[in-house]
């Protein structure tokens, strides 16, 4: 995961879950977890301040609620979030055409492609 991204912002509680959620989505779109995927993974947790408690807060939390608070989020973060998402499906080396698919719904449903900066 590149670290400069994550530099620039602070996410709140609720956005980290959510972006837990959704990256988690995008490592189990192509059917396969590889380790490659489970260390960018735990990179980006201790990147955003994810502890224990957080991240098992936020495997109770549903896609759903995720989208609502990614949805919520200003577009500087949005940006970051795609970023994340992006780095996260190319982390095993490999861009599988459902987690594209997955990463291209999520910016619909948060609102990607609709505002400007």
């Amino acid at each position: 995961m590149k670290t400069k991204i994550l530099e620039k912002v602070q996410f709140e509680e609720t956005e980290k879950k959510a972006i837990h959620v959704m990256t988690n989505e995008v490592i189990l779109a192509d059917g396969t977890v590889h380790p490659s995927e489970l260390s960018a993974m735990k990179e980006l947790q201790e990147q955003i301040g994810m502890g224990p408690d957080l991240i098992e807060e936020a495997r109770k939390t549903t896609v759903e609620d995720a989208l609502v608070s990614l949805h919520n989020m200003s577009y500087p973060k949005k940006k970051v979030l795609a970023q994340i998402l992006e780095d996260m499906a190319i982390s095993d080396n490999h861009l599988h055409d459902n987690e594209m698919q997955l990463i291209i719904q999520t910016f619909k449903n948060i609102g990607i492609g609709e505002e400007t900066e």
